[in-house]
């Protein structure tokens, strides 16, 4: 989301710990009115900032890795823990999702459960992220004042770099699908039915490996990619937080 201020978000007070991961492109603020409705309902809330995102150049992106990004979560639930949160609850929207589940995969000492908001789960499915990349940039582009052949020439210079992180983060997705039969924690999987950047059915794929344990399917049909913030977003929040409630 552009025009807020880009920084991590941090609510305490409750007993429980929930990390939010943002989306590709994106900032805690795609996550802030969730994040808000869990503080509300009691819970501590962090959703920090990925590398690279946040500012006004999308290039600052492309010269991050994927692996940069995994340090970053790991980095996350880490703090949470040395404020004495014993067992994290962690969600993401998007790529955050992925990073999400990888957490409850790789540090099941750590983790009650969690899930994926909108996530392309499953690689190898027919996602469109890449052009929607480029109209991210355009619009930042745009916002920044360049002329349409300077937009042109940026995105020009965008495209192989993109292609190859596109690439890395496929391949660290991959590894994510294979274990999703390993997890031994309750998942909620959440995804929007009007969905304009992930294969909306590849949910129904990503369930279908979780096959040790209790997991949730949670479609909403008029929603859009960003969940929280789509039309059926009051929904969304209310089924989250009754997840975590049937959860701790």
């Amino acid at each position: 989301m552009i025009g807020l201020e880009n920084k991590q978000i941090y609510f305490t007070g409750g007993t429980q710990a929930v990390l939010l991961l943002h989306a590709y492109t994106g900032s805690p603020n795609d996550v802030r009115m969730l994040a808000r409705r869990m503080e509300r309902e009691g819970y501590t809330v962090l959703a920090p900032l990925f590398s690279g995102h946040g500012t006004q150049d999308p290039m600052y992106i492309l010269h991050q890795h994927p692996n940069i990004w995994w340090q970053d979560a790991i980095e996350a639930k880490d703090f949470l823990k040395s404020e004495g949160y014993e067992k994290i609850i962690v969600f993401g929207l998007s790529l955050g999702g992925i990073y999400a589940i990888r957490l409850i995969e790789e540090f099941t000492e750590d983790v009650l459960g969690g899930g994926s908001f909108s996530s392309p789960l499953i690689a190898e499915r027919n996602h469109d992220i890449f052009p929607n990349f480029l109209k991210y940039c355009e619009l930042v582009y745009q916002k920044n004042g360049l002329s349409a052949v300077e937009i042109a020439e940026k995105l020009k210079a965008i495209d192989s770099p993109l292609r190859n992180q596109l690439h890395e983060i496929a391949i660290m997705t991959q590894r994510v699908t294979d274990q999703l039969s390993t997890i031994k924690y309750p998942i909620f999987l959440a995804q929007s039915g009007q969905d304009e950047m992930v294969d909306a059915k590849s949910v129904y794929d990503a369930a279908s490996y979780l096959t040790n344990i209790n997991h949730e399917v949670h479609w909403y049909a008029d929603s859009t990619h960003v969940l929280t913030v789509s039309r059926n977003r009051k929904e969304f929040e209310n089924d989250v937080i009754h997840f975590i409630e049937k959860i701790v």
